[in-house]
């Protein structure tokens, strides 16, 4: 009987390795491409996911920028119109009290009222003239000085207001809260007309744009989910990949079973002839190359069969 020779992995193994490395390198790739970034060094490739998450953030970053530059715009605005709003009343009053003096006129408690109005929420309308002296103001200990001596202490505050003198002026200041803070505050100064008056207004700009930070806290909350529900994700993706790969091990194993199954078939068969024994049936129904080689089997049978049946007349004969 002949010793059958086997040397490594059957045809069976190297099928299913063969179509399942691919599958799983493919299915490596996916996940890599949709859930996982990879930085190597100049090259950086981004994952599906963090090109969303980094479109969503960049996207929240510029909706908000502008919603702030556009409210800040609006904010600047308000205060110019009330600046200017002041120095018309305060205009209209003078000229509807042509016999009272300038004096006069400074300590009337219904002048003040209209000089000083509130500007936003914390802000505020003050009066000085064009040499920089105050006469209504907030804070009753600023009313009669000299904000010349600002320019020091509040440099950014003064150049704002030493252009005031020579015509109407704006600009953004530092200011300095009691608790320590420091926040920008913009300020407008509109001149009282055919008078030396100026009125300034000015507030917290961020009075203005303080909506935009509850829309923030929304969105860093909607992307904190948005994180989360990417967690999830990641999970059913690992599981329906696993659930995929067991199906497709499963097909491929029995679809490969099928293909080498006639193959080993034909081995026995050959093996058998081999032995002797040749009337032994080859029953094969596949068609392609398993058929062509079962021919080719069967052809060798009965050949091999007349070649013996042949050489056995020729012994009996001698």
């Amino acid at each position: 009987m002949a010793v059958k020779k086997r040397s490594g992995l059957g045809l069976l193994p190297k099928l299913l390795i063969g179509t399942l490395i691919p599958i799983f390198v493919a299915f490596l790739i996916i996940g890599v491409i949709v859930f996982f970034s990879v930085d190597l060094g100049k090259f950086r490739m981004t994952s599906v996911k963090d090109i969303g998450s980094e479109s969503l953030k960049e996207l929240t970053s510029a909706s908000l920028n502008e919603s702030k530059s556009s409210l800040g715009q609006m904010g600047e605005r308000m205060i110019k119109e009330k600046a200017i709003d002041v120095a018309t009343e305060i205009e209209l009053f003078i000229k509807t009290h042509p016999t009272v003096k300038r004096e006069g006129l400074l300590r009337d408690p219904w002048l003040k009222s209209i000089a000083v109005q509130k500007v936003g929420e914390t802000g505020y309308t003050a009066v000085h003239d064009n040499m920089g002296i105050n006469y209504f103001h907030v804070n009753p200990q600023i009313v009669g000085s000299d904000l010349h001596d600002l320019s020091t202490k509040l440099p950014a505050f003064w150049r704002i207001l030493e252009a005031s003198l020579k015509g109407p002026a704006y600009g953004y200041y530092d200011w300095m809260d009691a608790d320590g803070r420091i926040r920008s505050k913009y300020m407008y100064l509109a001149h009282v007309k055919d008078t030396d008056l100026i009125v300034a207004a000015t507030t917290y700009i961020d009075e203005f744009s303080r909506p935009t930070k509850s829309i923030e806290g929304r969105m860093n909350q909607i992307e904190k989910s948005s994180l989360e529900g990417y967690e999830d994700k990641i999970k059913i993706f690992y599981v329906v990949i696993l659930c995929v790969v067991l199906v497709l091990l499963i097909r491929i194993y029995f679809y490969a079973r099928s293909l080498i199954r006639p193959i080993r078939y034909l081995s026995e068969v050959a093996d058998k002839i081999s032995m002797g024994e040749w009337d032994t049936p080859i029953q094969i129904k596949e068609k392609g190359e398993v058929g062509a080689l079962a021919e080719s089997i069967e052809r060798m049978q009965t050949g091999v069969k007349v070649a013996i049946e042949q050489w056995q007349k020729r012994a009996e004969g001698k």
